[in-house]
């Protein structure tokens, strides 16, 4: 497994795995706990250990129940002073503003509730999520100063940022050098980064997120292979690896230390592992290509109708296919919520009634 450093100081893999967890993808967040049943720790704590005896040590939290599943899996392994660690908190700016307290304050409740369920009360590092939220320059200034207090009463190691917008982190990160983790959407069709950040002077590492959502959030590009005239689209391309391929080729990028995939299968798992020990070959780019060639084919209708037939199984990027398919089409789109007791009925039912209006206009294979 490839490694690089964080801060120049913390080696990690050059792949790290997200959060999210099977039960993640029902849409229970911070309010509605998702549920954190035996059998499905069990699994995640054999996910967990196959990936770090293959060499993966980064892995990422967000939300209050993901940090519960990752903690309840890697307790029973005793790995947790060999992993690299990663906590954030979410609306600083926009939270804090809606609940009447500081940005400090409520970095300071996020942090102390997860400290509480990590094994060994700290984190490796700490970031502040979605910072383009409601950001404020000044109220920034602040939190970093609380996240230094953080670190230096051994609550974390290394602090840094997520965002959306590239542009906006590259005027954050010159601004605030002391920013040492840097986290920024990433792809083979996204290259804003490389806009933003190629000319970055400062110390700064980066991790590179949604490396597999090329289009529409919340849904993979490699969905299209769900398509029947696939490999048509693709043109003899076609690639049961290919999200590996999509990971290396990231990972190409000098400036890139790790890149975070959300895991839930032993295949995904597999793809991962393979993405952080190796290069991109030639073929692999040219497989890759053609995948941007068949998601934008036809204002990218074919490839909304592959990430509408996604299985119930995933309800999340069930939900984000269909809902992206209707409003190419300017089809109603009834907002079907993901964890109400008839969800997966009422998903189901509008996804046979959507592919069959596009089947009608003849935009399905």
């Amino acid at each position: 497994m490839d490694h690089a450093l964080i801060a120049g100081k913390h080696r990690v893999s050059r792949v790290g795995i997200g959060g999210h967890y099977t039960k993640m993808e029902e849409g229970r967040y911070e309010e509605r706990y998702a549920e954190l049943n035996p059998e499905e720790i069990s699994a995640r704590t054999s996910l967990i250990e196959r990936a770090f005896e293959a060499g993966i040590t980064y892995y990422d939290t967000t939300w209050r129940n993901e940090v519960d599943m990752l903690a309840e899996s890697i307790r029973p392994l005793g790995i947790r002073d060999q992993l690299f660690i990663n906590g954030m908190v979410l609306g600083t700016f926009t939270g804090s503003a809606a609940t009447g307290i500081s940005p400090s304050d409520y970095l300071n409740r996020w942090m102390d509730e997860r400290l509480r369920v990590i094994p060994g009360g700290r984190f490796d590092s700490f970031m502040i999520n979605a910072i383009d939220e409601g950001y404020d320059e000044a109220a920034c200034g602040q939190v970093l100063g609380t996240l230094e207090q953080r670190r230096q009463a051994g609550d974390l190691d290394v602090f840094g940022f997520s965002c959306h917008d590239h542009v906006l982190a590259r005027r954050i990160a010159d601004a605030f050098p002391e920013f040492a983790l840097i986290m920024l959407a990433y792809n083979y069709k996204n290259r804003r980064f490389e806009q933003a950040f190629g000319t970055y002077p400062g110390q700064a590492s980066f991790v590179a997120m949604k490396p597999l959502i090329w289009y529409e959030y919340g849904v993979p590009f490699n969905r299209i292979d769900l398509l029947p005239n696939a490999d048509e689209l693709l043109g003899g391309f076609h690639a049961d690896d290919i999200a590996t391929k999509a990971v290396q080729w990231v990972n190409s990028h000098e400036q890139i230390t790790t890149c975070v995939c959300a895991i839930n299968t032993s295949e995904e798992l597999d793809q991962l592992i393979d993405a952080g020990n190796g290069p991109l070959t030639a073929r692999g780019e040219e497989e890759l290509a053609a995948y941007m060639r068949a998601l934008e084919q036809d204002d990218h209708i074919p490839f909304l109708v592959a990430a509408a037939m996604c299985g119930p199984e995933n309800r999340r990027s069930l939900q984000f296919g269909l809902a992206n398919l209707a409003k190419a089409l300017h089809y109603p789109y009834p907002a079907i919520p993901l964890n109400a007791p008839d969800t997966d009925a009422r998903l189901l039912a509008y996804q046979q009634e959507i592919l069959l209006e596009a089947l009608k206009r003849g935009l399905t294979a």
